[in-house]
Protein backbone atom coordinates (compact mmCIF):
# COMPACT_ATOMS: atom_id res chain seq x y z
CA UNK A 1 0.00 0.00 0.00
CA UNK A 2 0.65 3.71 -0.81
CA UNK A 3 1.34 5.59 2.43
CA UNK A 4 -1.13 7.48 1.23
CA UNK A 5 -3.05 4.95 1.72
CA UNK A 6 -1.97 4.13 4.90
CA UNK A 7 -2.47 7.08 6.39
CA UNK A 8 -6.17 6.94 5.03
CA UNK A 9 -6.84 3.71 6.91
CA UNK A 10 -5.41 4.52 9.91
CA UNK A 11 -7.47 7.82 10.24
CA UNK A 12 -10.61 5.86 9.36
CA UNK A 13 -9.64 3.18 11.68
CA UNK A 14 -9.89 6.02 14.30
CA UNK A 15 -13.71 7.60 13.08
CA UNK A 16 -15.10 3.38 11.52
CA UNK A 17 -13.42 1.12 14.12
CA UNK A 18 -11.40 -2.13 13.36
CA UNK A 19 -12.63 -3.20 9.72
CA UNK A 20 -13.32 -6.62 10.35
CA UNK A 21 -15.70 -6.28 13.06
CA UNK A 22 -17.36 -3.02 11.21
CA UNK A 23 -17.70 -5.34 8.18
CA UNK A 24 -18.71 -8.65 9.92
CA UNK A 25 -21.52 -6.45 11.69
CA UNK A 26 -22.38 -4.73 8.61
CA UNK A 27 -22.58 -8.31 7.27
CA UNK A 28 -25.25 -9.14 9.66
CA UNK A 29 -27.33 -6.64 9.11
CA UNK A 30 -27.42 -6.94 5.74
CA UNK A 31 -28.35 -10.58 5.39
CA UNK A 32 -31.52 -9.88 7.27
CA UNK A 33 -32.23 -7.54 4.21
CA UNK A 34 -31.09 -9.28 1.53
CA UNK A 35 -32.04 -13.36 2.59
CA UNK A 36 -36.00 -12.04 3.41
CA UNK A 37 -36.60 -9.58 0.62
CA UNK A 38 -37.15 -10.61 -3.35
CA UNK A 39 -36.87 -9.32 -5.04
CA UNK A 40 -34.75 -6.42 -4.54
CA UNK A 41 -36.00 -3.04 -4.87
CA UNK A 42 -34.14 0.33 -4.92
CA UNK A 43 -35.07 1.32 -1.49
CA UNK A 44 -33.30 -1.40 -0.44
CA UNK A 45 -30.15 -0.04 -1.12
CA UNK A 46 -30.95 2.68 1.15
CA UNK A 47 -31.67 0.27 3.77
CA UNK A 48 -28.27 -1.41 3.54
CA UNK A 49 -26.16 2.17 3.48
CA UNK A 50 -28.40 2.74 6.85
CA UNK A 51 -27.26 -0.82 8.16
CA UNK A 52 -23.70 0.10 6.95
CA UNK A 53 -23.56 3.21 8.46
CA UNK A 54 -25.33 1.77 11.95
CA UNK A 55 -21.95 -0.78 11.59
CA UNK A 56 -19.76 2.24 11.62
CA UNK A 57 -21.27 3.52 14.74
CA UNK A 58 -21.30 0.76 16.87
CA UNK A 59 -17.87 -0.06 15.90
CA UNK A 60 -16.13 3.06 15.58
CA UNK A 61 -16.31 7.14 17.16
CA UNK A 62 -18.63 9.24 17.59
CA UNK A 63 -18.73 10.74 14.06
CA UNK A 64 -21.06 13.45 12.87
CA UNK A 65 -21.28 12.53 8.98
CA UNK A 66 -22.19 9.19 10.12
CA UNK A 67 -25.70 10.43 11.42
CA UNK A 68 -25.83 12.86 8.52
CA UNK A 69 -25.70 10.22 6.37
CA UNK A 70 -28.44 7.73 7.79
CA UNK A 71 -30.64 10.92 7.51
CA UNK A 72 -29.40 11.46 4.00
CA UNK A 73 -30.08 7.37 2.82
CA UNK A 74 -33.44 7.65 4.78
CA UNK A 75 -34.87 10.51 3.25
CA UNK A 76 -33.61 9.27 -0.41
CA UNK A 77 -34.88 5.73 0.51
CA UNK A 78 -38.36 6.99 1.32
CA UNK A 79 -38.60 9.27 -1.82
CA UNK A 80 -37.75 6.16 -3.71
CA UNK A 81 -40.51 3.85 -2.37
CA UNK A 82 -42.71 6.21 -2.44
CA UNK A 83 -42.13 6.99 -6.25
CA UNK A 84 -42.65 2.49 -6.78
CA UNK A 85 -45.77 2.29 -4.70
CA UNK A 86 -47.27 5.23 -6.86
CA UNK A 87 -46.16 3.13 -9.96
CA UNK A 88 -47.41 0.06 -8.92
CA UNK A 89 -50.70 2.26 -7.63
CA UNK A 90 -50.57 3.85 -11.28
CA UNK A 91 -49.91 7.15 -10.42
CA UNK A 92 -47.89 8.96 -11.68
CA UNK A 93 -45.63 12.01 -9.87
Amino acid sequence: MTDKVDELLKTKRETHGNAHETFEIGMDLISIIVNNTEPLRPHHFAIINILHKIARITCGSYHEDHWDDIEGYARLGKQIQSVEIDFEEGYVK
